[in-house]
């Protein structure tokens, strides 16, 4: 009879060919051995967001923060799956959340992988990675000033920098600040981000 994590292993065979509701399958026998593999549950949830299945991602998520209330991966995957089903103040909770379990929004650890030690490197999400998902939700509930800084911080990162300048740009539009507006607009499109050509030549003419 195959262990939880031999079952884990093929299954991640089969996610490397695109074959996720295979892979479901095999997880889900996993799970049912060992209801605590968290690798599993994350392979399970993983593969349920790729097929659409946002609820039934978030709930393998939430047994994984059940199991591990601090694993911030999880945590971010949950918010991002309630973003998609657009319960944005439900990501916006499970972004800040993430960000709590690194340390919180001004002084906060990277974890790295360590030969000595568990640091939960393997299960830690980029600071600038979950604020640009948060700013996302915060623009999409009208926080604007929230947002902002969220994309800000991305910027000075230099993560997703074209679209983060995009987004600051529709957000100086926002409050009329045209001249700064059309300053990350122009940054953006020389960065690549087609979106930011229409907003140029509706707005900054």
């Amino acid at each position: 009879m195959k262990t939880s994590e031999q079952l884990n292993k093929e299954a991640e065979k089969l996610e490397a060919e695109g074959k996720f509701r295979e892979a479901i399958i095999l997880l889900d026998e996993a799970i049912n051995l060992d209801p605590e593999n968290i690798y599993a549950l994350l392979n399970r949830a993983v593969d349920k967001s790729l097929l659409e299945d946002y609820k039934g991602a978030i709930e393998d998520y939430s047994t994984v923060i059940g199991i591990d209330p601090d694993n911030t991966l999880a945590i971010f995957n949950r918010g991002k799956n309630k973003w998609r089903l657009e319960d944005y103040s439900g990501s916006i909770n499970d972004f800040t959340k993430a960000i709590k379990t690194k340390g919180g929004e001004h002084l906060y650890i990277e974890k790295t992988e360590n030969s000595l030690i568990d640091t939960g490197s393997e299960f830690d999400v980029l600071m600038e990675e979950i604020k640009f998902s948060r700013g996302l939700s915060y623009y999409d509930i009208d926080s604007m000033k929230l947002a902002f800084e969220d994309f800000s911080f991305c910027i000075q990162k230099n993560y997703e920098i074209a679209e983060s300048y995009y987004w600051r740009g529709v957000i100086y539009l926002y409050f009329d600040m045209k001249k700064e507006g059309c300053e990350d607009l122009t940054k953006s499109k020389e960065l690549g981000d087609p979106d930011a050509i229409t907003l140029i030549e509706e707005n900054c003419k």
